[in-house]
């Protein structure tokens, strides 16, 4: 009797002295798990958004986004014009399939009728404006042709909405941080030309060297999305009869928004 009770004393204090250490390795391994997911969270979280695969992923059929610009153009310090315009991109799975957009005079006292612009289909169709007041009687809209991947909405040359062009527009970024939601940089015309359909279809050939050498500035804003919430963009022409001297400001929002254009009723062909 006193054996067994020695015995299993014996075990006791064996069990007693283990059970610390247990408790400390459970505890060990508790923080290794907890480094080990904040570890991994963290380097999820710090993983940057590509926007030119974010805008890609948005092209979808009926799908687009709104758009807003002013536009301004000077000389000498005197402005010759100003523009705003808003209205819809309407996308597809390949990129811009088509647009609805109403510019208007951003002038003081600017008596011009808005112009609304509708391209889908392949064709360009005009309505308001000086355009309006030459159609015949009964007639809206007058239609021209138009391939729609080449053409812009914009004033500004750089159309980010075009995966190449936006690609190329963040390899001159001064950003240094990856996934900023700011980015500065210029572009050349030229550079523009090599990547850009838009602006190719806009020129209607080569551009001269002088044309080329043209130095675009350009700041752009991305969402926590990474996809361009707004564009400013200046550049001077080189002179011709005077210097001028153009600024863009576009902003983009609702991506990803259901749009579906169609082709108006009533349109007259341009001559």
């Amino acid at each position: 009797m006193k054996r067994w009770i020695t015995v299993m004393s014996g075990v006791l204090a064996v069990t007693a002295a283990a059970a610390p250490v247990s408790a400390q390795a459970t505890a060990v391994n508790t923080r290794s798990t907890t480094a080990n997911t904040r570890t991994t969270a963290a380097n999820t979280q710090v993983a940057p958004i590509d926007p030119v695969a974010a805008l890609t992923a948005r092209f979808a059929a009926n799908r687009g986004v709104t758009i807003a610009e002013i536009s301004r153009t000077s000389s000498g310090g005197k402005p010759l014009s100003a523009q705003k315009r808003r209205g819809v991109a309407q996308f597809d799975a390949a990129g811009v399939t088509g647009y609805d957009i109403l510019t208007a005079s951003a002038l003081p006292g600017e008596t011009t009728k808005p112009v609304r612009s509708l391209a889908i289909g392949g064709n360009v169709y005009t309505s308001g404006g000086l355009v309006g007041e030459g159609l015949p009687d009964g007639r809206k809209w007058m239609r021209a042709p138009g391939k729609i991947r080449d053409l812009s909405p914009f004033q500004t040359p750089v159309l980010v909405l075009e995966p190449a062009t936006l690609k190329a527009l963040l390899a001159t970024s001064k950003a240094k941080k990856p996934g900023a939601a700011l980015h500065t940089g210029t572009i050349t015309l030229g550079a523009l030309y090599r990547v850009s359909p838009s602006y190719r279809a806009d020129l209607r050939g080569r551009p001269s060297a002088r044309v080329a050498a043209t130095t675009v500035a350009w700041r752009l804003w991305l969402g926590r999305d990474g996809l361009p919430s707004r564009l400013v963009t200046s550049w001077t022409e080189p002179p011709a009869s005077m210097k001028v001297t153009r600024v863009s400001d576009v902003r983009f929002a609702s991506w990803g928004k259901a749009v579906n254009l169609t082709a108006p009723l009533g349109e007259e062909p341009a001559v």
